[in-house]
């Protein structure tokens, strides 16, 4: 988990006042409730929320009910919401990727029409229901399809024909080969969240499903897992470039044509589709040794307390997550959806592939990060994995050598957890 944005130590005066204010500094206009939807990168993927408040001002102009979008920098996101907080400004919702930290000042919806059991992401804090997932992230593979066909090398895009990670490796090898274009046959995103991936794939976990404060990464599952990618790093299959020990990053050297594969998060796709011009790519499925596995991520929208809006904002996320709305939301701004049985229609070919990945993936990293929320809010042991293979690919560890300092650092971060 990331460290907390918000001091909460004080968040319930702060919070207390919060109410004070907000409820002299947002009266009624016209008897005209304003919902104000503090986000980012809305314009970025199509204008989606933006959309959707259009809509929502028709539908309630009536009723006493209107919305606007506050669309600020992804950078600017969380000091907003810091500094408003410690004013009693708050907006009546927000979409942002934490829940934890901000928790305090959320307004709980077990009262809602709105119910767990139907989102994705863990939106729940000791128990209380506070977030729905409002869209996910997955990783995926994306190929350099021009490659592939000219190579003759064929690329799965249904389960029976997903690759494992030898017979993925040796595809890529003779794309290489076939191919005076394509210099490198995989890159990988500099991202713990990508390493991760890759490892439930060899089988490995972080927690005992049994004991959460159970630590389980030191396996042979792990150490297959590890010892597979830094071959790959030693036999030149993945470029250094794209791990940081290059100033390239994998989204960057992909996209010049020189590359097979690359893994990463579902948000290239709307990259590539606006900006590769000189050959053809496409989604494709992970391969897999012992399991099929994605990490997922995305964001939440959820109604902050203390606004005097709290009633209008719930009206505002039950309407917003009828099917149909979020349908069409998910499918403006090219989503994964974060509420189950949701099947959006997709203007960038492929994109339903990494809902596949979901569909397919085990439980163990979603059950990971849920105990990172659920029971270390607040608590980080930072990019262990990512900072630890760095150091091995410059040779200062072996496999051994990851896997103690990844559990030092957690050990040392993370309260309560054991061997």
């Amino acid at each position: 988990m990331k460290k907390r944005y918000v001091t909460l130590a004080a968040g319930a005066a702060v919070l207390a006042m919060a109410g004070v204010l907000t409820g002299c500094s947002k009266e009624k206009k016209n008897d005209v409730t304003e919902l104000e939807i503090l986000l980012s990168d809305d314009t970025l993927e199509g204008g989606a929320m933006a959309h959707m408040v259009e809509k929502f001002n028709e539908e309630f102009k009536d009723q006493g009910i209107q919305a606007k979008v506050n669309e600020v920098a992804y950078a600017d996101l969380k000091t907003q919401i810091q500094n408003r907080a410690a004013v009693g400004e708050l907006p009546a919702l927000v979409k942002i990727s934490e829940l934890a930290q901000y928790v305090d000042y959320v307004h709980p919806l077990d009262d809602s029409e709105l119910s767990k059991e139907e989102f994705l992401l863990n939106g729940t804090i000791n128990g209380i229901f506070y977030a729905p997932t409002v869209n996910t992230t997955a990783v995926g593979m994306v190929i350099n399809k021009t490659a592939f066909d000219e190579a003759g090398v064929p690329y799965p895009t249904a389960e029976e024909n997903r690759w494992t990670w030898d017979e993925f490796e040796a595809a890529v090898q003779e794309v290489v080969e076939k191919n005076d274009k394509v210099t490198t046959g995989f890159v990988l995103d500099h991202s713990q969240q990508r390493l991760n991936t890759i490892l439930y794939q060899f089988g490995m976990q972080y927690y005992d499903k049994e004991d959460p404060d159970k630590l389980l990464f030191r396996s042979d599952a792990t150490k297959n897992g590890l010892n597979f990618i830094l071959d790959m790093y030693k036999d030149g299959g993945i470029s250094k470039a794209s791990v940081g020990a290059g100033t390239e990053n994998a989204q960057d050297v992909f996209k010049t044509g020189t590359v097979a594969a690359h893994i990463g998060g579902s948000w290239v796709m709307s990259d590539y589709a606006d900006n590769i011009k000189d050959f053809e790519w496409c989604p494709v499925l992970m391969p897999y040794e012992t399991n099929k596995a994605t990490s997922l991520g995305g964001n939440y929208l959820y109604a902050m307390e203390g606004t005097g809006q709290e009633k209008e904002a719930q009206v505002f996320l039950e309407w917003f997550f009828k099917d149909e709305n979020y349908t069409e939301y998910c499918s403006i701004g090219n989503y994964l959806p974060g509420k189950k049985g949701i099947e959006p229609e997709y203007s960038i070919q492929g994109i339903d592939i990494f809902n596949k990945e979901i569909n397919a993936s085990i439980d163990q990293p979603f059950y990971d990060t849920s105990v990172n929320s659920q029971y270390h809010s607040g608590e980080s042991w930072g990019n262990a994995l990512r900072d630890a293979m760095d150091r091995a690919i410059a040779g200062e560890l072996d496999c051994d050598g990851i896997i103690n300092y990844v559990i030092e650092q957690q050990k040392a971060n993370y309260t309560g957890v054991h061997e």
